[in-house]
């Protein structure tokens, strides 16, 4: 399936392309995938016509899920990365908004309350923000996967997470870009590699690609739900609830872990525990990535060096 883009599908829920075009993988292009508007719905006469066959309605229903859960998806990573006044007003753009009550309707669950994400919220989401999450990897309510889990039973815990991740991105021939300033395990990763996925998903569908290549980006979503991100982001969820009394951040971590949940169900994959515990700081443990080198690649350089 091919990396770049591909052209939108059509049906009740599509992308516009005005969304921000920034990806943190470099060789892919989201604006085709990730909107902030939606298309008006179609007309009572073209609803029947698209009804005449039931092949036909449910070829459409599966292009419209895939692309609303690669929508929310890529959501989720702008949501999380560190705020600016750009990226804020994409959250709260009126378009964006529909776009996410359209989606989440797709995806049956509930959508973010209409009173968060407001335009005039900026500083005070900035400032809890940066409260909640600082500037380091390590704190209260950490974005990276490798700081929950008890490694204390595999001293290599943190360097194979971060291998099996780059193989991850590296199989479906992603690169993250230099600039993306974030290990490989940061949530907004992990998000826009299933937004990525899922919108390949869409792809495979419409253009009736071979059922292989369709069962091979299935299969991977899966897998990375299981092994990855909806192993940690119910823990992760239940302690930004918890750090945090800003409302916008709140409704965030519940709105994050209803679509997660509802991605594991939808793959037939258990939800990793909400009580699920930061790692113990291990010094001898991280001596050893420090010897390696692996805290000190920028990212990307895993996936670079195993492709060389």
């Amino acid at each position: 399936m091919p990396t770049q883009s591909e052209p939108r599908p059509r049906g009740e829920w599509t992308a516009k392309s005005d969304a921000p075009k920034r990806s943190v993988f470099g060789n892919y292009r989201a604006d085709d995938f990730c909107s902030s508007g939606r298309e008006s719905a179609p007309s009572e006469q073209s609803r029947l016509t698209s009804a005449v066959t039931s092949d036909q309605a449910t070829l459409q229903s599966a292009i419209d899920l895939a692309v609303a859960r690669s929508f929310l998806h890529r959501f989720l990573a702008k949501a999380y990365e560190d705020p600016t006044p750009e990226s804020w007003n994409w959250l709260c753009a009126p378009r964006t908004r529909q776009s996410i009550a359209a989606a989440s309707s797709a995806c049956g669950i509930s959508p973010l309350p209409d009173l968060i994400f407001q335009p005039g919220e900026y500083q005070s989401f900035h400032d809890a923000y940066i409260a909640t999450f600082g500037h380091a990897a390590r704190g209260g309510c950490p974005k990276n996967e490798i700081e929950y889990g008890d490694i204390k039973a595999d001293p290599l815990f943190q360097p194979h997470r971060l291998a099996d991740l780059a193989a991850f991105y590296r199989a479906f021939g992603l690169e993250v870009t230099q600039d993306a300033g974030e290990r490989q395990d940061h949530i907004c990763l992990e998000l826009e590699f299933l937004c990525v996925l899922a919108a390949k998903e869409a792809y495979a569908v419409e253009h009736q690609l071979d059922a292989d290549q369709l069962a091979q980006c299935r299969d991977a979503q899966k897998n990375f739900l299981r092994e990855h991100l909806g192993r940690w982001t119910p823990a992760f969820t239940r302690r930004l609830a918890a750090a945090t009394s800003e409302p916008t951040l709140r409704a965030l971590a519940e709105f994050t872990r209803a679509f997660i949940e509802s991605e594991c169900a939808r793959f037939g994959v258990k939800p990793g525990s909400e009580e699920l515990a930061l790692r113990p700081v291990d010094e001898a443990a991280d001596r050893m990535c420090d010897s390696c080198g692996i805290n000190q690649l920028p990212p990307g350089a895993l996936a670079m060096e195993s492709s060389t």
